[in-house]
């Protein structure tokens, strides 16, 4: 399959390439088309490296999206809607996977009072950071998505937890588990398939689209709980 990976220069964008080259005609998208094609050529290094000959390209996100026939948005919410935008002309069925993540990092004061007596206070505590989920008013980002993609077009949402620097070391096996959202079976079984490409993950139907704030709200749960935790790159796993 050919598939393009809309913010495919960035952590979690190099991941996909990595794994899903391997096995299938990439296109690595970028708002530069220089800057792409840079990315693509790496990667490709890479899977040579390892023994694989890849075929990875890069083109800018509108030329992406035309040629491809499944879509990865893997860019920052804010940037949606100049980007739904600019690929509108040439959407014609395509099936997009949406891993997008609205969220936002605020602070929070705790009191030591607050704290059991038997826990150490450090300056660090009074003034912490934290990610929250901060929901759209469709519901979730992949519900904006659907609202602004041409009506029709399938849309599954997916791969919100998992971490970007494990999914870019091929040596390692992912042992998580991957929720999906979509209101298609068709387009549903498709994301599966992504998921399944990757070994050891194991994809999970958490139901029709309308389920995916579900989904995208975990993506800030395992941030904070990996930072309070001194916890690196965790994901999930259902058992």
């Amino acid at each position: 399959m050919k598939i393009a990976i809309l913010g495919g220069t960035g952590h979690i964008g190099r991941g996909f390439a990595l794994r899903w080259g391997r096995k299938h005609e990439i296109i690595v998208g970028s708002r530069n088309t220089e800057k792409a094609e840079e990315f693509a050529a790496e990667y490709s290094a890479v899977l040579k490296s390892h023994g694989y000959d890849a075929h990875i390209t890069g083109r800018d996100n509108k030329e992406a999206t035309k040629e491809a026939e499944i879509v990865v948005i893997a860019i920052r919410y804010n940037q949606l809607q100049s980007l739904i935008d600019l690929i509108t002309p040439v959407i014609d069925k395509q099936i997009f996977v949406s891993v997008v993540v609205p969220m936002e990092k605020n602070m929070c004061y705790i009191s030591p009072n607050a704290q059991p007596r038997t826990i150490p206070i450090t300056s660090d505590q009074f003034n912490a950071e934290y990610f929250c989920f901060t929901m759209p008013e469709a519901g979730s980002a992949a519900q904006e998505i659907e609202k602004m993609l041409p009506e029709g077009t399938e849309l599954v949402s997916a791969f919100h937890t998992v971490p970007a620097k494990k999914l870019a070391k091929l040596e390692l096996e992912l042992d998580y588990d991957i929720g999906v959202c979509g209101n298609s079976e068709y387009s549903k079984e498709v994301a599966f398939g992504l998921v399944r490409d990757i070994s050891k993950m194991r994809p999970l139907d958490v139901g029709p689209l309308d389920a995916s704030a579900m989904l995208e709200s975990l993506t800030p749960l395992i941030i904070n709980v990996s930072a309070r935790n001194d916890m690196k790159d965790i994901s999930i796993k259902f058992v």
